[in-house]
């Protein structure tokens, strides 16, 4: 069972006090690895007793773990937190099966109070990280930092994905941010490195330049650009994951934008035999 699963199945049992705690600790990330029980009692404002039987109920969960000194938040805390927020919030009212396992993110459906199917996509940088820490059964700093990424990455792309999609980029729209989770539009298309066959290759590659072109006059870059994140849905192509996507003016950017472009072209040169010249493409892209 994943941790979203876990999240997933605990956060309907998780009560006022439990969401504190769990608040407290992802609060408390910054300056700790790990927090005593007068720490979190004090950050939650509740009492000793209460935030001591609070914890261990998460503990029993699967959401927190017991340290030596005090008591660290793990992944599927973090998720559990993301996931009752974002019910509280009345943007979801339950998450549904997986759509997609990444090297750095885990999507799954997601429903509305409308019944509306969406996208919920969980950060997941530092996955190897992860397993080495449960392989070695230690819960080091290591673990404590790839969290606090995964929050930091999840904004980035929610800020990025609000800026691209009012700007016509075809992006997935992005509904509400949750600490590292981001509910997003789902879209029913495979990505392009999954599909057998298209019907106009040279349109669907001009139609990803298109997109490229509109990031480029509102400041972004993928800078993470490949036939694994562009999705197609049999008429239309979705640049998708921007978490690593920079503003034109990075000193790296024309180099990371001769990068996306490559990747793109020597792929469908590749499946498709599509000849497409490099500095013919830099230069529509660049207007």
């Amino acid at each position: 069972m994943s941790s979203a699963e876990v999240a997933a199945k605990a956060v309907k049992s998780i009560e006022h006090e439990e969401f504190k705690i769990l608040t407290a600790l992802t609060e408390l990330l910054r300056n700790y690895e790990s927090v005593t029980i007068t720490q979190l009692a004090t950050k939650a404002r509740m009492h000793v007793d209460k935030a001591a039987f609070s914890i261990n109920k998460l503990n029993q969960m699967g959401l927190v773990v017991k340290r030596t000194r005090g008591y660290s938040l793990i992944m599927a805390g973090l998720d559990a937190l993301a996931l009752k927020i974002l019910v509280d919030r009345n943007i979801i009212i339950g998450m549904g099966s997986s759509i997609g396992v990444g090297k750095e993110s885990d999507v799954f459906d997601a429903f509305t109070p409308a019944q509306k199917i969406l996208a919920i996509k969980f950060f997941r940088i530092g996955r190897t990280s992860f397993r080495d820490v449960k392989r070695k059964r230690s819960f080091s700093s290591q673990l404590h930092h790839w969290l606090l990424v995964n929050i930091s990455a999840a904004k980035r792309e929610f800020n990025a994905l609000n800026i691209l999609h009012k700007s016509g980029v075809m992006v997935p729209t992005p509904y509400a941010l949750a600490k590292h989770a981001i509910v997003m539009e789902r879209i029913q298309g495979s990505r392009l490195i999954h599909c057998d066959e298209l019907k106009d290759p040279r349109h669907t590659l001009e139609s990803v330049l298109d997109n490229v072109r509109l990031a480029l006059k509102v400041d972004l870059i993928s800078a993470d650009l490949s036939e694994y994140n562009v999705l197609y849905d049999g008429s239309d192509v979705w640049i998708i994951d921007w978490p690593q996507s920079i503003s034109v003016k990075h000193p790296n950017a024309d180099a990371l934008l001769k990068r996306d472009i490559q990747n793109m072209l020597k792929f469908f040169k590749r499946k498709y035999g599509l000849k497409y010249e490099l500095t013919d493409a830099l230069n529509y892209v660049k207007g």
